[in-house]
């Protein structure tokens, strides 16, 4: 239950926030063909970049050549005209949204967050107060305040015990509900606002928090000293804890103040058949393609993805001066983000009704971006770019690695002539039927390899490549002392994304040499 209470502060780093601090290297370490790899943009792949792509003598140039690989494929991918493919586009229009509202939101939100040194000062001097709680948790509203007039005039211990002869079977003790030390650090913003004045055995009014009602006791305090050398090492931390405390608060207000007045209405029937449609999808145990594409090729012995594909001309959302018709939602969304099995009816229906009222916002967000003309910003379009041409390159992978088979024979041939690779940890000599699907798949990278290596080679006479090893020597990257095989992965707060695009991790795979000079 104490989980309730603790809110975990967890630091994300962001797009255009903490990223600018760890790369702050100036110039251009590659330039293939008339496209150019910065420092910064060398340093924040290789730091987030998979480790075991991070193994030979020279780090940083063995990983430029990795970056200077998918250039050239993607350079290749874009003659090709594969930045056109469905899959291109569609994961296009979902990431430009999705930096439009960052773009909005960071402008109207995170640039008028003003953090000064006396807020900070006072946070760090709150922090070196410690309560220690007792809390009872209330779920009936009808008694909560009966329950509190009750503490106020018998004491807690009392009502607590009172309440337990009354129900026998309860097992609980008093000791259950009882926090360790608590920070200002730890609470909910509420629960501090009713906790932070009351004395000790002093009782709190009830608060409402996850939709029950909890009384608390303040049963000890500590107050800790303060000295110039907390403000001098605990500054930035507590800088960045106000920011995203702030930018939270102030986040969930600016689109309450968007949202509120655009009257947004859902039809039920059409939001029914769309539920009811996407669950059958999602129970089909032979998907292959996405949910658009089943809904296009649904035929009459489907019955709900049949209904659902003559339905999407009807109206699903309307709201001030416009509306949304099922097939735009349909191709806004990402059903992958409904991770319950349709089985569990209540899960799934409520993960689905967030899903489309998440995306329903930020629809409307990224319209009011464009209208603020963001969808031109450098930001944006840098940003949208690169992950383009990461995109690209996975699809000229794809085409130029779709052929390749590997059938038994090459398989047995491959272990045979490589057995070296396959230990066993008794020393005795590897059985082929003990390592056979590893022998595939390294059979599989070695031979998408070789074949990658040949086309880049060409593709270097054609576009050339110079790498400029005086400032790639200027770039500082992290290493980690204690363990090579450790990862610093940046995801997305608002998404849980990969945040920028890194290394392929398929370029280590096969304990293949590298494929550049």
């Amino acid at each position: 239950m104490i989980q309730l209470l603790v809110v975990s502060v967890v630091f994300i780093f962001c797009i255009g926030c903490d990223i600018k601090e760890i790369a702050p290297e100036s110039g251009i370490v590659a330039h293939v063909g008339e496209h150019a790899i910065t420092a910064r943009e060398f340093k924040l792949n290789y730091e987030f970049g998979f480790a075991h792509l991070k193994n030979s003598p020279d780090k940083k140039f063995s990983y430029l050549g990795y970056m200077i690989n998918e250039t050239l494929l993607s350079i290749e991918g874009y003659r090709l005209g594969l930045d056109k493919t469905e899959r291109v586009q569609r994961l296009e229009q979902t990431l430009l949204e999705e930096l439009l509202v960052e773009e909005l939101l960071r402008i109207e939100v995170d640039e008028k967050i003003q953090v000064t040194p006396e807020k900070v000062k006072q946070a760090i001097n709150k922090s070196k107060v410690r309560w220690k709680l007792r809390y009872w948790v209330v779920p009936d509203l009808d008694i909560e305040e009966y329950v509190y007039q009750s503490m106020q005039d018998q004491g807690y211990e009392n009502v607590v015990q009172n309440i337990q002869t009354n129900k026998p079977e309860a097992t609980y003790h008093l000791n259950n509900f009882e926090t360790d030390y608590l920070t200002w650090l730890d609470v909910h913003p509420e629960l501090l606002e009713a906790i932070e004045n009351l004395q000790i055995r002093e009782i709190s009014k009830p608060i409402e928090l996850n939709e029950v009602y909890y009384l608390f006791q303040v049963t000890d305090i500590q107050r800790g000293g303060i000295s110039d050398y907390d403000y001098q090492n605990t500054y930035k931390r507590f800088e960045q804890i106000i920011f995203y405390r702030q930018q939270e608060e102030k986040t969930a207000s600016y689109i309450s103040e968007f949202i509120t007045p655009k009257n947004i209405v859902t039809k039920g029937n059409a939001l029914r058949t769309l539920a009811i449609g996407l669950a059958a999808w999602k129970q089909k145990s032979n998907n292959k393609g996405t949910f658009s594409e089943a809904l296009e090729n649904a035929i009459e012995t489907e019955s709900a993805l049949w209904k659902l594909k003559n339905q999407l001309e009807d109206t699903l959302i309307t709201f001030d001066r416009g509306r949304l018709l099922i097939k735009d939602i349909v191709s806004l969304f990402d059903p992958a983000a409904i991770t319950a099995d349709p089985s569990a009816k209540d899960l799934f229906h409520n993960q689905f009704k967030q899903q489309i009222a998440l995306t329903i916002r930020n629809h409307l967000l990224a319209k009011e971006a464009i209208a603020h003309g963001l969808h031109k910003s450098l930001a944006v379009e840098n940003r949208l770019q690169a992950w383009r041409d990461k995109w690209v390159y996975e699809e000229i992978r794809r085409f130029y690695t779709k052929s390749i088979t590997i059938d038994d024979f090459g398989v047995e041939d491959f272990f045979r002539n490589n057995k070296s690779r396959y230990r066993t940890r008794n020393g005795i000599e590897p059985v082929f039927t003990d390592f056979a699907n590893q022998a595939r798949q390294s059979a599989y990278f070695e031979q998408t390899h070789l074949l990658l290596e040949k086309k880049i080679q060409l593709l270097k006479k054609v576009h050339t490549v110079q790498i400029y090893e005086a400032v790639l020597d200027t770039v500082s990257v992290t290493n980690f002392e204690k363990s090579r095989w450790a990862n610093l992965v940046l995801f997305k707060n608002s998404t849980g994304k990969m945040a920028i695009p890194i290394v392929d991790p398929a370029w280590g795979f096969g304990n293949i040499g590298q494929m550049h000079n």
